[in-house]
């Protein structure tokens, strides 16, 4: 059972590699008509068919105005001296020789254009034909070097929107940077590895669109709609992703440092282990989310709706969570030194061995949350509620509990802030 199991597993594999090695050759191949009918048209209107055309109709005239001559003399002459034959004839040479070294001018000229069309073509992308017929040099093939081509592909818009109409939808390594696509619909595209950066993808839709390892730094996606799309290792370092729609979008282990998320929909989406250091993700929509072991460090989160987000292990250091809605999130393991959460909510939250030592939680909602083992000494809680939660075995020495509910709160094994246990 155990070596079926390894056998469907590299029959995946396989077939995984081949399916990348299929999307490289096609994005090679759409170029490549790019460039080869560019190229076509170039050569059906070279110049030298009309160079030809003419020196033929200029051959043409002058062979009948010389055999007009040539007749002329003959019939002039009676006698048939033999000087004037012989001095029709040398002209005659001479006019032939004059006329031979145009035509082979004109053929020279031919051959020049011809080998410049077709070093052009040598100079276009070629698909080496052992690619697409040789599986076994296709499975061992790195896929680095088989997309090595498209890496440095360019598009313009409209040639980009023109293969995207015609159906194409492999796009991998291409370089679309500062290009505009803004308001256009482009979705289910496949931009993995693309160099997007300082893009403009304003109110673009790109639901279901890959986008895995792409470079979106500095681009526009404000607005623009990227549902259920997948962004894994992504670079949106100081990307302005202002209202943007990132429902169930998969952005784990993306970089998304000192970007503009303010009012975001991340709702469902992964961002585990994603880099959010330094961004602003003010009331920006994160129910449900994903952060696992995220880095939030000095992230703007003021007025955010985290609201059932797992944020476990997550690096909040120095975040600034005033206002912020946390109700049913999973904290546990969060590193939440230095944070402001002033006003905050976190009903049912968990904060289960939390370290929340000196940190300030004045009118905080802890209704329901579990502090269960949590170190909360020296902590303001002046007029936090903490109706029905669990405070077993916490840690509240000389905690600030001025004003606090602690209404059917748990409090048993407690440390109290005088220092004494509850019972």
């Amino acid at each position: 059972m155990v070596s079926q199991d390894l056998d469907l597993s590299s029959i995946v594999t396989r077939i995984e590699k081949l399916e990348q090695q299929q999307n490289a050759v096609k994005q090679y191949l759409t170029k490549f008509k790019v460039q080869f009918d560019s190229l076509a048209e170039q050569f059906n209107n070279r110049p030298e068919q009309e160079q030809l055309a003419n020196l033929q109709a200029e051959i043409a005239k002058l062979v009948a105005g010389n055999f007009s001559q040539i007749s002329a003399t003959n019939n002039g002459s009676s006698n048939g001296k033999q000087t004037s034959v012989s001095s029709q004839n040398i002209s005659e040479d001479e006019l032939l020789d004059q006329l031979c070294d145009r035509v082979e001018r004109g053929m020279d000229l031919g051959k020049l254009k011809a080998s410049t069309v077709a070093s052009n073509l040598t100079a276009a992308p070629v698909v080496n034909s052992t690619k697409t017929t040789n599986v076994e040099s296709i499975e061992n093939q790195n896929i680095d070097d088989s997309t090595k081509v498209e890496e440095e592909t360019s598009f313009s818009t409209e040639e980009l929107l023109k293969s995207y109409e015609e159906g194409e939808r492999n796009f991998i390594g291409v370089n679309l940077a500062k290009l505009d696509f803004s308001g256009k619909n482009i979705s289910k595209i496949n931009l993995n590895e693309a160099n997007l950066q300082g893009i403009n993808l304003c109110e673009t839709q790109l639901t279901y669109a890959d986008l895995i390892e792409a470079n979106l730094q500095d681009a526009n996606l404000s607005k623009g709609n990227f549902q259920q799309s997948k962004l894994l290792n992504a670079n949106l370092n100081k990307a302005n992703l202002q209202g943007t729609i990132l429902h169930y979008a998969n952005l784990t282990a993306s970089t998304i440092c000192a970007a503009n998320l303010n009012g975001a929909k991340l709702h469902g989406a992964n961002l585990t282990t994603a880099n959010l250091s330094g961004s602003n993700l003010t009331q920006a929509e994160l129910c449900s989310a994903n952060l696992t072991t995220a880095d939030l460090k000095e992230a703007n989160l003021n007025s955010a709706n985290l609201s059932s987000a797992n944020l476990t292990g997550a690096d909040l250091s120095r975040a600034k969570l005033t206002q912020a809605i946390l109700n049913s999130a999973n904290l546990i393991g969060a590193n939440l030194t230095g944070i402001s959460i002033v006003g905050a909510s976190l009903t049912y939250a968990n904060l289960s061995g939390q370290n929340l030592s000196g940190i300030n939680l004045c009118g905080v909602n802890l209704s329901g949350s579990n502090l269960s083992e949590a170190d909360l000494s020296s902590a303001d809680l002046r007029g936090a509620n903490l109706q029905g939660a669990n405070l077993e075995k916490a840690n509240l020495k000389e905690a600030k509990l001025t004003g606090a509910n602690l209404q059917n709160a748990k409090l048993a094994g407690a440390t109290m802030p005088d220092g004494t246990t509850h019972e």
